[in-house]
């Protein structure tokens, strides 16, 4: 984990050196291990360093190829390692270091555009290629790197987090209302803007190419929809799958210290953790200690201590254990005051006692269970493709078994909603809204701010559609597209950028999401049991009590607890953006007040609930932090 920034002057003109000097002490706590800076005429590139691999010890950034007319700046890592090495060498390619930031500059020297596919890894990129005046960026196919840019057609300009770029006076600091809109719904689906107008994002799995012409993007990397993985038994799919799973922990593994781990004692982490500590033992990573990290919630429902410790037990960890706490409202202040964006989460801020501790533990990197919900846990449009076979009684059968048609609802309407209302096309879900006087947007957002931000289209707009296999194959690659999950990358990074710390996930690996992908959906879900082929690879590496699991803990309480300690209704009573006219304030209250008749009466609140009412909140501090002033709008 590092930082990047830079200048591109497309009208020729000479980089503003003290304004790149600027930018890079902006982001100047992604990297407290030194810094770099190179120029070249309209060309200026900067680098927060912060050592995570041993290989980085000997990295130096900006990094220019022998000509000196090839310059790169990353934030990232290489995962395939030892493959790319080979690939490169293969090609004629002649390394001076083992850093990733050679392999990287060297992929580009052979592979110029199609250098991003060849990195499987986290990364953000500029490369600046003095032969042909053009400036290359790639990000990481899920996004997990940030790359925040803007450009006037004079002046391109990038970084790691979006409030460097403020360091230039050109860049306009005003809202971008239609942003704000998604943010407000709880329902990000936009994957290049941001809360500014004219600064944005670079999309998970493209490039951009900036050159005379101005600016030319292009998708990578994609799924190939008509590849499938099929085995005759369930033996080899858990043989393929265990060798993937293993080889994406090994190569996370690489370390300047010791390895954290974040252990929740759900099903994913504690097959992290499990495969991690066995390849230790087998001696198969170079690791000088590895220790394990935990949030309990004594007394609560969602506490996980008991799976923690028989993870703990079957491995003899060294375990840490923190009770988390709300945090104070200074805590979100300050990230706006220096992010310039959106607060973040209550997750994220309770993480905060978690990864000072690891600090002071040595490590430097952390693993995490994040992907298996996502990449092998199946999905209810299953049920979808089943009844286009005409399987009726299968769709209902397993529906029923996974608790997919039971709950709140009556099996019918359920039944409904899971497998028949996906398959009416657009216009026609928004006709029979129409006809049951059902709004697209919700009712909290006003209707002459949704209807000027045009908020109905930008909720129904889809990512980059895939001729997919079937229903619930599109559902996964839908995850791949979502706005929503870009942000939620970006937001995490930030809060581990700011501790030091570098989150790696294994489940995320490239590899095993283009091998869940391809998989049947019995090997992802069967008899109602999800992560099938995951419990399969990990059964010696469980517990009995984990690797049995069928329940799954949830958080919502943070949240809730984390808006009551916040003010609770004062926080609504008098919404900056409700007297702006973007929202509802009686409907937010209203919604407010339902979420503390739940707590009160002991029901489980709608996790909708907590996530919009934080969303409202998140977005009423942003702009009064920022804007009130300079729009003179009364506390």
């Amino acid at each position: 984990m590092s930082g990047i920034v830079g200048i591109r002057r497309l009208d020729g003109g000479p980089v503003n050196r003290g304004l790149l000097e600027r930018m890079i002490g902006a982001i100047s706590h992604r990297g407290r291990d030194g810094s770099g800076l190179w120029m070249d005429a309209s060309i200026g590139m900067g680098h927060r360093m912060f050592h995570t691999t041993p290989e980085s010890l000997n990295e130096k950034q900006p990094l220019t190829n022998e000509s000196g007319q090839i310059c790169l700046v990353l934030d990232g890592r290489v995962d395939n390692y030892d493959e790319l090495k080979s690939s490169l060498i293969a090609a004629g390619s002649i390394l001076r270091n083992n850093t990733d930031a050679e392999l990287v500059l060297r992929s580009y020297e052979i592979w110029r555009e199609w250098c991003a596919v060849k990195i499987i890894g986290d990364f953000a990129f500029a490369i600046w290629d003095g032969h042909c005046k053009r400036l290359f960026c790639a990000r990481d196919f899920l996004g997990t790197k940030p790359f925040y840019y803007h450009f006037d057609g004079k002046s391109f300009l990038w970084s790691s987090e979006l409030h460097a770029l403020f360091e230039s006076p050109d860049v306009p600091h005003n809202p971008n209302e239609g942003m704000i809109a998604e943010y407000l719904t709880s329902y990000i689906n936009d994957v290049k803007g941001t809360l500014f107008q004219g600064i944005m994002r670079l999309p998970p799995a493209h490039y951009l190419a900036v050159d005379s012409e101005g600016l030319r993007f292009h998708r990578y990397w994609d799924l190939n929809p008509s590849k499938s993985v099929r085995y005759s038994t369930d033996e080899q799919y858990t043989e393929h799958f265990y060798d993937l799973f293993r080889e994406s922990v090994r190569s996370k593994m690489r370390s300047v210290g010791p390895v954290a781990a974040d252990l929740s004692g759900g099903l994913d982490s504690s097959s992290v953790v499990g495969m991690a500590q066995k390849l230790i033992n087998e001696n198969s990573v170079d690791c000088s200690g590895f220790e394990t990290f935990s949030w309990v919630f004594p007394g609560k429902e969602c506490d996980e201590s008991n799976y923690i410790n028989d993870v703990v037990s079957k491995w003899g960890l060294i375990a840490h254990k923190v009770q988390p706490h709300p945090a104070p409202l200074d805590l979100f202040l300050d990230q706006v005051a220096l992010y310039q964006d959106f607060p973040g989460y209550p997750n994220g801020a309770t993480a905060n006692p978690l990864r000072p501790l690891a600090r002071s533990r040595g490590c430097r990197v952390s693993l995490t269970g994040e992907g298996g919900d996502e990449w092998v846990a199946g999905s209810n449009n299953h049920y979808i493709d089943l009844l286009l076979k005409l399987s009726l009684g299968r769709a209902v059968g397993e529906g029923n078994q996974s608790g997919g048609f039971t709950g709140t609802l009556d099996m019918l309407r359920n039944f409904i909603q899971v497998c028949v209302w996906p398959l009416v096309p657009r216009k026609g879900q928004r006709l029979v809204r129409a006809l049951m006087d059902r709004p697209e947007v919700p009712k909290w957002i006003d209707r002459e701010f949704a209807e000027r931000t045009g908020l109905a289209d930008r909720l129904l707009q889809e990512g980059y559609k895939a001729k997919s296999a079937s229903y619930s194959q599109k559902e996964m690659y839908s995850l791949l597209t979502y706005g929503w999950n870009a942000h939620a990358r970006e937001i995490q990074d930030r809060v581990n950028a700011y501790h030091q710390m570098e989150e790696r996930h294994p489940l995320n690996d490239r590899r095993i999401v283009e091998f869940g992908l391809a998989l049947p959906e019995e090997q992802r879900r069967r008899d109602g049991v999800n992560k099938f082929i995951l419990r399969n690879a990990c059964q010696d590496l469980l517990p009995t009590s984990v690797h049995s699991r069928r329940n799954k803990a949830h958080f919502a309480e943070m949240f809730s607890d984390q808006l009551q300690m916040l003010g609770g209704d004062s926080l609504f009573d008098s919404l900056t953006i409700a007297r702006l006219g973007w929202v509802d304030g009686d409907e937010v209250r209203l919604m407010y007040r339902q979420l503390k008749k739940f707590a009160k009466e002991g029901f489980k609140a709608p996790v909708t609930y907590v996530w919009m009412l934080w969303m409202i909140f998140g977005i009423d501090l942003w702009w009064r932090s920022i804007f009130r002033r300079e729009n003179n709008i009364p506390q």
